[in-house]
């Protein structure tokens, strides 16, 4: 009779030691829930601060910057290029631009544009240069120290890319007449007209190279270039500068204008820095 009045009892005691249980599993569910529901949350969070980092930490570093051997700023010139190269669709004047972009980031060296080229050749009624007297010429009208000249020897716009080019500068030597010519007073073309000058009277630097995608050696150069060029955050990196001809004929025109510039310091007797025509920067 005892034992089965305390049965009820002992139901109830049952059920309120199972209360705690069942509110400890309802925590835990909503504990799990809310950690499923954030995890996209704290996975952006990473990925943002990640990001952060990576482009507080990203190292930039200053390009190279071409050096010029002379005591003064020279102011130099580029006509457009003749295309021995064999491929028949090459944007020559393109070309041409390129060089001019990068003489006039030389250090000590300006360039005048291909467009005022353009114009002065035409006044003078030339569609080439292609001896002395129409350097001396071209380079009295536009009232240039220094007349670069070169023509396109290899081209493949595929990877892996490939250019080749020559170039010279003509320099007047000192005494002779550089007085600004004024195109009014000319009373017919030039490339008709007799005189002009022999090459006694001017020196001339050359350079020549062929960059070759499929070369260690450019490639090592050409990162070299692109250092402090390209973008350091961006997927390619350096390596945009061996998928775009534009960018890759840009470095060609360096290492010939580099080239160019060490010769007219050997001519000029002029030591340069690490025996190169360059600036010299942190990471040299």
């Amino acid at each position: 009779m005892g034992i089965a009045a305390d049965i009820p009892s002992m139901a109830r005691l049952a059920t309120f030691a199972r209360i705690p249980a069942i509110r400890t599993c309802a925590v835990a569910r909503s504990a799990a829930e809310t950690a499923r529901r954030m995890l996209p949350v704290a996975l952006l969070c990473a990925l943002h601060a990640a990001a952060l980092v990576g482009c507080a930490g990203a190292k930039r570093v200053e390009p190279t910057i071409l050096l010029a051997p002379y005591a003064t700023e020279r102011v130099w010139a580029v006509v457009p290029f003749a295309n021995e190269s064999g491929v028949s669709q090459i944007d020559v004047a393109s070309v041409a631009d390129k060089f001019v972009a990068e003489i006039e980031g030389v250090d000590g060296l300006r360039c005048l544009p291909l467009n005022r080229t353009l114009a002065v050749m035409q006044q003078l009624g030339m569609t080439e240069v292609s001896d002395l007297r129409q350097v001396y010429t071209l380079m009295r009208a536009l009232q240039a120290d220094g007349l670069v000249r070169g023509s396109v020897t290899d081209w493949d716009p595929y990877k892996p890319l490939r250019f080749g080019a020559k170039i010279e500068v003509v320099s007047l030597l000192d005494g002779v007449d550089g007085r600004a010519l004024d195109l009014k007073e000319l009373t017919m073309p030039v490339a008709d007209s007799g005189g002009g000058i022999d090459s006694a009277r001017v020196d001339v630097s050359q350079a020549s190279g062929l960059f070759d995608g499929r070369s260690n050696a450019t490639l090592r150069e050409l990162e070299r270039y692109a250092t402090g060029r390209s973008d350091p955050d961006s997927a390619l990196g350096t390596r945009v500068y061996e998928l775009r001809l534009d960018l890759f004929t840009s470095f060609g025109a360096y290492v010939l204008v580099r080239d160019l510039l060490e010769q007219e310091a050997a001519r000029l007797e002029i030591p340069l820095p690490s025996g190169r025509a360059e600036r010299p920067t942190a990471r040299d």
